[in-house]
């Protein structure tokens, strides 16, 4: 960190080769106050952190934290001067910074237009950069960091224009880095802008009353401006950085909080809402279909039932937003007590509790907002229900991040699970509030119903790499009807792209402590590879990743108690693998493998289970399709 005639300014690099040359930091505001371009630092204090967490909702239970921080305190010259101050932390796995603002003069209640913070990488790197999206349903296509699109320019102060999603993945010569934020509270989402070099700024979610980015009054800290860095792809997969980086857990005792497995109601197998001849919740559930899922969750060891969109009277349609602030009265009153007439909301919930299966509740993020936080929160608990599936806020400015946290917060009063859908990324939230079980933030499965072949096997192969870097994903993977590239289509019942043992594969690749499997039971009952579903866990006591290459390949071995469950993906050309089994230990497993079979690739519903045993000295040969995958789960043998 150095400050020079150029302002303030940090370098990061790694193995003694620059991975970021100096970069500028710097806040604007209201006013004309600009905190940066004529700072110096004026004190400095170093301190240093080692110790270890507990995470019962995460990839490894136990997890380290580790860092060594300099605390800066800096003087921007003028009249008057000003004070603030400067957090930077150097990890193992990432460096970050963070702005800290005293109250002091000029900065007492705020409005923030623009963040000057820049990341210059050291050369034009190849990266990966994510769409535009107002909800983090995006892809991430290749680039050079030259060529991610740009800006507009300036208004009022904001950029404008172009916003990528984060992460930003980048691949630097000596290793691989990933832009991203932490501890995101009451503060504007972040996303990053080309400039046409390789450099890349910050741009911040404007609010919606137009007024800046953020309005708050110090004391304040900004959210964390991260950049993840790891020597291998692999070991930035692994990394608990954006965790580590997020304000602890808040909820005392957690051990009402229960990761598991949801089936989800016909939603997924249903008339697609979103076409022509839509005939309402009966075209794709009732009371007797939710009760069939019930039943199948039940048999298959899951924990939860999802019941989605239009089970309440007067439900606002998918095209309107979260209106906060605004005046809500053109709609019809909603009144969550009052079902759908094909939603016998009682007799589903005591069908659930005979079969010890918990219902979650889909909700239009609008509807709950007009209805009352907390009066929606009190109902849907005295119902005996598990948590909410909240959708369509598709919005990370200041006022829905705050609307966020009101929520969760008042979820885990009354002892409910949160699953955020129309979501903006991950930022830690789910470490603070553990309750937020999982959010979706990603290009998932349903887009194979709903918006033709976006969902491909080259987006499915980059996310671990991208967006799952970030934290909990609600992909909703478990497609069984299985096709081709070429052979898909975008019907109903919905198919997927890919193997079928691609989509057992993703559950434990894509890590989420509530994991939503898409299918019904019509086509899971005895179909090739349901096994592996049954009792699958969510959540993790130990990782590894053991073959990561972006777009190529990824196999991750989780364990949970005594059992590891191995996982491969692939990209769209075959591929052969061995694995080293040396994170299995002493003694002799058994493996009950699912794999593609030899005519996988013309057929992808075919797989191949098989029964052997193996030690931790040696290796498993997989053969995976193009657009395949590998699932096991290895045992040791008594």
């Amino acid at each position: 960190m150095v400050s020079d005639d150029g302002g303030l300014r940090y370098r990061v690099e790694v193995d003694g080769q620059p991975l970021l040359k100096p970069s500028r930091v710097g806040l604007e505001f209201t006013g004309g106050v600009t905190l940066g371009p004529n700072a110096k630092i004026e004190k400095a204090k170093q301190s240093h952190h080692d110790d270890t967490w507990e995470n019962r909702f995460g990839k490894r239970r136990m997890v380290r934290d580790c860092w060594n921080q300099l605390q800066l305190t800096v003087v921007e010259s003028g009249q008057p001067e000003r004070r603030f101050g400067l957090i930077v932390r150097a990890y193992d796995d990432g460096v970050a910074l963070r702005y800290d603002l005293p109250k002091g003069p000029g900065l007492g209640e705020f409005v923030l237009n623009r963040e000057l913070t820049e990341f210059a990488f050291a050369d034009d790197y190849r990266c990966w950069a994510g769409d535009p999206s107002s909800c983090a349903e995006n892809q991430y296509p290749e680039h050079t960091l030259s060529t991610i699109p740009q800006s507009s320019g300036i208004k009022d102060g904001k950029n404008e224009g172009y916003k990528s999603v984060l992460p930003l993945l980048v691949q630097a010569p000596q290793c691989y880095a990933a832009v991203a934020e932490s501890d995101l509270l009451d503060w504007a989402g972040m996303f990053i802008t080309g400039t046409g070099s390789p450099t890349v700024g910050v741009t911040l979610a404007p609010r919606g009353d137009s007024n800046g980015c953020v309005v708050s009054q110090a004391p304040r800290v900004s959210p964390w401006r991260v950049l993840m860095i790891a020597r291998t792809a692999g070991e930035l997969v692994n990394s608990d950085l954006i965790e580590n980086l997020a304000t602890p857990s808040q909820i005392s005792n957690t051990s009402w909080i229960r990761p598991g497995i949801s089936a989800w109601d016909p939603w997924w197998t249903g008339l697609n809402p979103h076409l022509p001849g839509f005939r309402g919740v009966s075209s794709h559930g009732d009371t007797l279909a939710d009760q069939e899922y019930i039943d199948f969750a039940a048999e298959m060891g899951w924990s939860y039932q999802v019941v989605d969109w239009l089970w309440y009277q007067n439900c606002t349609s998918y095209d309107i937003t979260l209106n906060l602030g605004g005046n809500n009265s053109e709609r019809p009153a909603v009144d969550f007590a009052k079902t759908s007439p094909e939603i016998d909301m009682p007799a589903l919930l005591a069908h659930a509790k005979e079969l010890h299966v918990r219902l979650i509740l889909w909700l239009h993020s609008y509807d709950l907002e007009r209805y009352g936080i907390e009066k929606a929160c009190k109902l849907f608990s005295s119902w005996g229900v598990a948590g909410l599936k909240i959708d369509f806020m598709n919005s990370d400015s200041q006022e829905t991040v705050a609307w966020y946290e009101r929520v969760i917060k008042m979820a885990a009063h009354y002892k409910l699970l949160i699953d955020f859908h129309g979501a903006y990324k991950p930022t830690g939230l789910a470490r603070t509030w553990p309750n937020y079980i999982t959010q979706e933030g990603v290009l998932g499965n349903e887009y194979n119903k709903l918006a033709g072949k976006k969902c491909t096997p080259l987006h499915t192969i980059t996310l671990p790499f991208t967006r799952g870097l970030l934290g909990p994903m609600d992909f909703t993977p478990g497609g069984f009807i299985n096709r081709t590239v070429s052979e898909f289509k975008q019907t109903q019942p919905a198919e997927v792209m890919g193997t079928r043992a691609r989509q057992l594969a993703m559950p434990v690749v894509y890590f989420s402590p509530l994991t939503v499997l898409c299918d019904s039971p019509a086509n899971y009952r005895g179909a090739a590879g349901i096994e592996f579903y049954r009792n699958l866990p969510t959540v993790w006591d130990e990782t590894v990743v053991l073959k990561a290459e972006i777009t190529k390949q990824i196999v991750i071995a989780r364990r949970s108690g005594d059992h590891w469950w191995l996982a491969a993906m692939n990209g769209d050309e075959a591929l052969k693998i061995r694995v080293p089994l040396a994170f299995l230990g002493a003694g002799k497993w058994n493996i009950h493998s699912f794999a593609d079979a030899s005519e996988s690739a013309m057929k992808p519903e075919l797989l191949v289970e098989k029964f052997q045993t193996a030690y931790a000295s040696e290796s498993v040969e997989l053969e995976l399709a193009p657009a395949g995958g590998y699932a096991a789960v290895l045992s040791k043998v008594e």
